[in-house]
Order: C-alpha cells, then structure tokens, then sequence
C-alpha cells in the first residue's frame, strides 16, 4: 500500500495532496476539539495593591505600555489624562488610585494599560503590572470568592480555581456601571 502511495504522489503530487485533504477532512469531524468540547475561559492576569486577579480577556481590548500622556485640569486625580492611541484619544484611569485613593508612582517599564470599550467607554485602566494571560476551562469558573481587599469587591465577577491557585476575577465592565467612576470631575 505504501508503495502505491509513493507512486501516486510521485507521478502527480497534487492529486495526491486533495485526496489526503478529503481524507482529513472526512476524518476530522469526527474529532472534537477538545476546547470546545470543555468550553475555555481566557483572562489576563494582572496586579492592583499587592493582590493577583484575573481580567476576562472578553472585556479587556488590548493592553499596551503606557504611552505618555496630557494632564486635563479640573478631574480626580486617578483621571490621569489623555492619551493619543493610533490616532485615537484614550483617557487614562489609575485604577489603584480609583480604588485605594493614592495613585502609582508613574512607571511605564513595569505598569501596562487594560484598555476597554464597553458601552461607549473607551478607557485604558492603567495597573501595577500584567503577569500574562491564563487559561480555564468553565468547570474551573466559581462564584466561591477567595478573601480579597473590600475594595475591589463591588467590581468581581467570580474566581477561578485550579489546585491550590484561587484567583478573583475583576470586571473592568463593572467599572462601567459605577457613577464613582464614570464622574471624573474634581
């Protein structure tokens, strides 16, 4: 049979490469992908005051280093300013200095921007560091919470747990639900 194959594939190549994708094919639906199958979850893995917490990577448009930035006067201080992403204005939040009062020290080597747009919302929420993106499947998804600061409570959709790593996952779309933070006047 190998034979026959070599053969074929030597005296016309490409009639052998459809008949081995037909093959594929044909084979192929009889396979689940194991991650539809399982249903995964994505989130980014990111810092706020000292605490390891999950983003979902559907609310979180991309993340970028912080790019500089104009101060607008007349806003809370968390509201740093202005930003021109691309060609686009995007108003930079401190979310530590939202949540905790204090903003971070300015540090674009280690900080990164959660950029989000969410019901008209195009923000970047700047944050102590991204530590990378992980991976769930739904079955790893709770609502069990593990004890985080009070602060971030009213902005977690959940947790996910795998072994001994229990991790809250915050919302940055809650954000958006919250008059606090939609009223950036000082």
């Amino acid at each position: 049979m190998e034979s026959t194959q070599t053969h074929t594939a030597a005296a016309d190549p490409f009639a052998y490469l459809v008949s081995m994708e037909r093959k594929g094919r044909s084979l192929g639906g009889q396979l689940p992908i194991q991650e539809e199958l399982r249903g995964a979850w994505k989130g980014v893995l990111f810092r706020i005051h000292g605490e390891s917490v999950l983003a979902p990577m559907e609310q979180v448009a991309e993340i970028v280093t912080p790019p500089s930035f104009t101060r607008i006067p007349g806003v809370k201080p968390w509201a740093l300013g202005m930003a021109n992403m691309r060609g686009n204005l995007l108003p930079m939040m401190d979310l530590h200095g939202f949540l905790y009062g204090d903003n971070l020290e300015f540090d674009p080597r280690r900080q990164r921007l959660l950029v989000m747009n969410h019901q008209g919302v195009y923000a970047g929420l700047l944050v102590e560091s991204v530590l990378g993106m992980k991976h769930y499947w739904r079955e790893e998804r709770l609502d069990d919470v593990p004890e985080v600061d009070a602060r971030l409570q009213p902005y977690l959709a959940g947790a996910c747990r795998r072994g001994d790593e229990h991790l809250a996952v915050f919302s940055p779309w809650k954000l958006v639900d919250d008059e606090q933070f939609m009223n950036i006047s000082a």
